[in-house]
């Protein structure tokens, strides 16, 4: 069994979470149920999250991550 929790881990690292966060989990559910709220908390989005107030931005990188930002005059 540890052989698929630590295989769980090691999916939820790659989706960009950190190994700290799922290190003391021990049950198969767990880390399913860790990955799960990870996902739905948006923490595997590329882009970020918008609303209307964004309108007529654009997006633009900063510090290695997508942002939404003004356009350059």
């Amino acid at each position: 069994m540890n052989q698929t929790v630590d295989a769980l881990k090691a999916l939820y690292v790659a989706l960009g979470g950190t190994a700290a966060d799922v290190a003391n989990i021990t049950l198969i559910p767990d880390v399913v149920n860790a990955i799960a709220a990870f996902v739905q908390s948006g923490g595997t989005a590329e882009l970020p999250s918008v609303t209307t107030t964004d309108n007529g931005k654009v997006l633009t990188v900063v510090s290695g991550k997508w942002a939404a930002a003004d356009l350059p005059e």
